[in-house]
């Protein structure tokens, strides 16, 4: 398997057309370059691109679904009060 591939078969590795694939990377949407008349894109940067893009969208989907979440934030625990001793100190009870 060739680490560069072409429009078409960038397109199947994307699951869409090649006319998206090379509109896409005119746009520097998708890391490819054009020779001559050609797109050559390389693999292992369009499979890295395309987590972050899933991590990207799993966010805005998370974001979306829970608008409203406050993160939970813990509080520094407060020191019980002094009671009065009443002079009772020294003494045995």
């Amino acid at each position: 398997m060739s680490e560069t591939i072409d429009s078409n078969e960038c397109a199947d590795l994307l699951r869409c057309t090649a006319d998206q694939v090379e509109e896409l990377a005119r746009a520097g949407d998708i890391p490819g370059l054009k020779i001559g008349r050609s797109w050559l894109f390389v693999r292992p940067d369009l499979l890295v691109y395309l987590a972050e893009k899933a991590r990207e969208e799993a966010q805005e989907r998370r974001s979306r679904r829970q608008p409203n979440v406050t993160p939970i934030v813990q509080t520094k625990r407060r020191q019980p009060p002094v009671l009065p001793t009443f002079g009772l100190q020294g003494r045995s009870l």
